[in-house]
């Protein structure tokens, strides 16, 4: 079955910026870095697993019923990949048959939050579209398929 492709509007968008809202402004006047992540599956992902698995500085936030944004807080991009990967083995083992998509991004990467927003978006739309699932898809992906 070909997973249909996210129909992401502007709500989603809208709304990933409030949540990022206080982490770009650390990230611009103290420039600390943060990671953020956006997950989705075609079935419902299960929260309060993901909320028990992250740090309290961290915000796990649902845009959509099966779309999450997770921000990372005060990580490079080596961390916040580190401790997507982490969270990410952890939940296959419990939910082994899930099909989970995964966007990533970090603030060193881009200079404002438009962009970021924007690439996150487009990533995770890549990932279902081409049906990488269980993996994480970023920037390196843009290289290829340019």
């Amino acid at each position: 079955m070909k997973t249909q492709i996210l129909n992401i509007s502007s709500l989603q968008h809208l709304e990933t910026a409030k949540v990022c809202e206080d982490f770009f402004y650390k990230f611009n006047r103290y420039n600390f870095d943060f990671t953020i992540v956006l997950l989705y599956s075609n079935t419902p992902l299960d929260s309060m697993f993901l909320q028990n698995h992250i740090r309290k500085s961290d915000k796990l936030v649902n845009l959509q019923n099966n779309l999450f944004c997770l921000v990372l807080d005060m990580t490079s991009q080596e961390q916040g990949l580190k401790a997507i990967e982490n969270l990410i083995s952890l939940y296959e083992i419990k939910h082994f048959s899930q099909k989970l998509y995964i966007s990533f991004a970090n603030t060193q990467d881009y200079s404002d939050a438009q962009s970021i927003k924007s690439h996150l978006f487009s990533f995770l739309n890549y990932a279902v579209k081409e049906n990488n699932y269980n993996q994480i898809t970023d920037g390196f992906y843009e290289l290829e398929h340019v």
